[in-house]
């Protein structure tokens, strides 16, 4: 099966980690993620929860027209999502 193609997004619950810590948090998980493991897009996405979830989206499979637009509009949400959170961390490491 072809995994080039496949988006594992990783919500990581951080709501338990202090703010100056968050970033090494994630960065840890994202070295322990490697190449050898996934073949595909990963993204990473630190959230207010205590909660950590994965996703996996497989657009190969995908043809309706309508599935393709909606996978679309959730790729967009996420990259909005991580930049989102991303700003929230720097603002908290800030303060």
């Amino acid at each position: 099966m072809d995994e080039e193609n496949k988006i594992l997004v990783i919500y990581v619950g951080v709501g338990g980690i202090r703010s100056v810590d968050i970033e090494d948090f994630v960065g840890k998980i994202s070295q322990r993620i490697s190449p050898s493991t996934f073949k595909g897009e990963i993204i990473i996405i630190p959230t207010q929860s205590y909660d950590t979830r994965i996703e996996c989206i497989n657009p190969k499979y995908i043809t309706d027209i309508e599935l393709i637009k909606e996978n679309t509009e959730t790729i967009k949400k996420l990259q909005e999502e991580l930049q989102n959170q991303l700003k929230q961390i720097k603002e908290k490491n800030n303060e």
